[in-house]
């Protein structure tokens, strides 16, 4: 599970190729690097996080990093995908916690015992080092590290798996049906699925964000240890994690509303930052179904102008109340449905893309409500951005 970071690094990259592909926002929710832009563990929501080997030839390693929303403090767990494979595991809040259960024999072996009693990713992550986390929710990064052509649909040993993994750390990459030019982009997807309970009916789906191109050439030594950090500079590289960030680089997410907004949020999540204290301007249009909108507004008769103090957002996940907008505009009556705009979501803090740039993150538009006196998501889907 996640430790600090290991120094004395050791490292064995093989290009795929001279011109190796742009990273791309992948259409049909497969690729070779997934994110999960919200998970939730407080308010009796629970999610259990899937990840899908949808190859039936060809079994894959991979990390799945968990993120906290204050600061992207990590703590990450490998795991073995045979073809066809999926892996699960459920994310709830306990006395304040939040703690992760799976029961998969995708688990290294050595951490099934573990995470089946639960593990709890604030105390890991503290134990790690890290001040000021909240595990309580946050986003999920789903990190390939390796692919081997199997060569058929037969079914393939985990411990087997883990032993090529395992070979990679000590620097063996002459192993039969390994691809040495990265994974490929059509085998890996992702869902959340929001639950009341451990074992709970699911209320809301929300598939992951899956990228191409992110991985195309194969890691060995050191940097893929069980007990090294995850970061996109390591596993990526610094170019394909600027070239993420590009993708993911907007000025505007918009959502539809009904209700005045009530029980309906937009969630903010800014992957790659991994600060603590940083923030994100923004303004905030709201417009009723006649096209009507409220706009904080200022005309200037005399100089100097005064000072505006701009409205932003903090950490690396943030939640906006729809409700809450609303109810401070000039007429909330007016504005019982119609569309919100985040506007100019702007970067404040040298992160990211850099300081007074449009921040690179993803949108959700979540529903909440109640059912037998608890709270549930009942909706989690993408917010448009532009």
């Amino acid at each position: 599970m996640k430790k600090l970071a290991v120094t004395g690094m050791v490292s064995v990259v093989l290009a795929s190729s001279l011109m190796a592909d742009v990273v791309s926002k992948a259409n049909d929710s497969l690729g070779d690097f997934l994110i999960a832009p919200f998970y939730q563990a407080s308010n009796d929501i629970c999610s259990e996080i899937r990840v899908l080997n949808t190859n039936e030839t060809a079994s894959i390693l991979a990390k799945v990093t968990f993120r906290e929303r204050i600061s992207s403090q990590e703590v990450d767990l490998p795991i073995f995908l045979s073809p066809g494979d999926v892996w699960s595991g459920t994310i709830c809040n306990v006395n304040g916690h939040a703690v992760l259960k799976s029961t998969d024999d995708s688990n290294h072996p050595a951490a099934r015992a573990i995470l089946a009693n639960g593990k709890d990713l604030d105390a890991q992550s503290v134990a790690a080092g890290h001040t000021n986390v909240d595990f309580t929710s946050g986003y999920v990064e789903i990190y390939p590290i390796a692919e081997f052509r199997e060569g058929s649909k037969a079914k393939v040993d985990k411990n087997l798996l883990v032993k090529r993994w395992d070979s990679l750390i000590a620097g063996n990459l002459n192993l039969p049906k390994l691809k040495k030019d990265g994974v490929d982009g059509y085998s890996l997807t992702g869902q959340v699925l929001f639950k009341d309970g451990w074992n709970a009916p699911v209320t809301a789906v929300q598939n992951m964000t899956a990228f191409k191109g992110t991985h195309d050439r194969q890691l060995s030594g050191s940097v893929i240890s069980y007990g090294n950090d995850t970061s996109p500079e390591t596993l990526l590289g610094a170019i394909k994690k600027q070239q993420l960030l590009k993708v993911m680089q907007n000025s505007t997410a918009v959502v539809s509303y009904d209700n005045y907004g009530k029980d309906q949020f937009i969630t903010f999540t800014y992957p790659f930052s991994y600060t603590e204290g940083q923030a994100r301007k923004y303004k905030v249009i709201v417009r009723d179904m006649e096209e009507n909108k409220d706009i904080k507004t200022e005309t200037i008769i005399f100089s100097p102008a005064p000072i505006r103090k701009a409205q932003s957002m903090l950490n690396e996940v943030s939640v906006l109340s729809v409700a809450d907008i609303i109810s401070k505009t000039k007429n909330p009556d007016m504005f019982k449905k119609g569309q919100i705009q985040v506007q100019d979501i702007t970067n404040i803090t040298n992160v990211q893309l850099g300081n007074a740039k449009y921040a690179s993150f993803l949108s959700t538009n979540i529903r909440t409500g109640k059912e037998d006196n608890k709270n549930i998501i009942v909706n989690a889907g993408y917010a448009v951005t532009k």
